[in-house]
């Protein structure tokens, strides 16, 4: 359901409060693969703000495989006229008949678990997957397509002291199974490319760094995510490396912001990284940080093999923003101010559990 917490419902009201021209929205219909993921549930909460309270009216359809968890994710939601959860499976022919006037494809495998155990699934949702909706888009003539996409698509820094922006090119081992989502994710967006070329759509691309958030799933094995479930739980962090490595992070309602100015003012065929660009922490200080909230001690140990699998090769990977920052877009939380509400959030959600 719906997170009833006034941190929370503070960052969606910060959002719907974005001087962005919501109107191009009015009236408008939206579907939203990953509807239902850290992602997704903060746009779609967004909007539905948008929908009760300024009078946008802009139908949502909630794309999802799992019906019983968009239920209870989306019951506040169930029964209004700008609601409705469709039942997708982004991976097959997209069949269903209703009319559409923007996509935003934001389902992925995005945790590093899934990337090894299911690394089949991975690359097909962000290929077969993306071409599906880009041609369910294109028969329904649509506005505009949003691609989410990735910092994972830059690879690993050529030189440590390397910044990403749009134009960067890292090194990627492609003969490799962690290779799947980051050479999926490139595939997905050369796709975009080919689409708007050959059949003239309006496409642009967001490319998130590390994002987290309260919405994020309690079993996520990303490295953050589980340094803040550490965190929220009063255990010890589990720092699974050395913690060198430093990483472009984006705190999950500054993350939804910044794909909202993608689709509303972003120009089509562009890329915009979407991440924050104060200071630049390393693992270790994260995980530092976060013990420090909760009490508690960093603890140093080696992942397992499977564990391994998943997990990146990158030694740093840093974002430029000025390019979203230049159509007014600015980040409001930190690591360290994002985490700290995220940790708070957290809490009290599993309190009431």
């Amino acid at each position: 359901m719906y997170i009833k917490h006034k941190i929370y419902d503070a960052d969606i009201n910060s959002i719907a409060n974005e001087n962005l021209p919501w109107e191009k929205l009015s009236k408008k219909n939206l579907l939203l693969t990953g509807a239902s993921g850290l992602i997704g549930t903060v746009l779609v909460d967004v909007l539905m703000k948008k929908n009760r309270e300024d009078n946008l009216n802009a139908k949502i359809f909630a794309a999802g495989r799992n019906e019983k968890i968009a239920a209870e994710r989306f019951a506040d939601y169930l029964g209004d006229k700008n609601f409705e959860f469709v039942k997708l499976n982004v991976n097959e022919p997209i069949e269903k008949d209703f009319p559409v006037d923007f996509i935003i494809h934001a389902a992925s495998n995005t945790h590093p678990l899934l990337y090894s155990t299911d690394p089949v699934g991975t690359m097909t949702t962000n290929i077969l997957g993306t071409y599906n909706l880009l041609e369910f888009g294109r028969r329904n003539n649509i506005e505009r397509f949003v691609f989410v996409s990735s910092v994972e698509i830059y690879g690993k820094a050529l030189h440590d002291e390397d910044i990403f922006d749009e134009n960067y090119c890292g090194y990627i081992d492609c003969n490799t199974l962690r290779a799947g989502y980051p050479e999926s994710k490139r595939a997905g967006e050369a796709l975009c490319q080919a689409y708007i070329s050959q059949h003239n759509m309006d496409i642009v691309i967001p490319r998130l760094s590390r994002i987290y958030g309260a919405t994020m799933r309690l079993d996520d094995s990303k490295a953050m995510s589980e340094f803040i479930m550490n965190g929220v739980r009063g255990e010890n962090i589990v720092l699974k490396s050395k913690g060198l490595p430093r990483f472009s992070y984006c705190y999950g309602a500054d993350c939804v912001s910044g794909i909202f100015y993608c689709l509303l003012k972003g120009k089509s065929g562009a890329a915009y990284n979407v991440a924050d660009s104060s200071e630049i922490l390393s693992l270790r200080e994260i995980t530092e940080y976060i013990s420090s909230l909760a009490g508690k001690k960093v603890v140093f140990e080696l992942p397992d093999e499977t564990q391994a699998k998943g997990f990146s090769k990158a030694v740093n990977a840093i974002m430029d923003n000025k390019k979203l920052r230049g159509l007014g877009w600015t980040p409001k939380d930190d690591t360290r101010s994002g985490v700290k509400k995220t940790v708070e959030i957290l809490k009290d959600k599993l309190q009431v559990l």
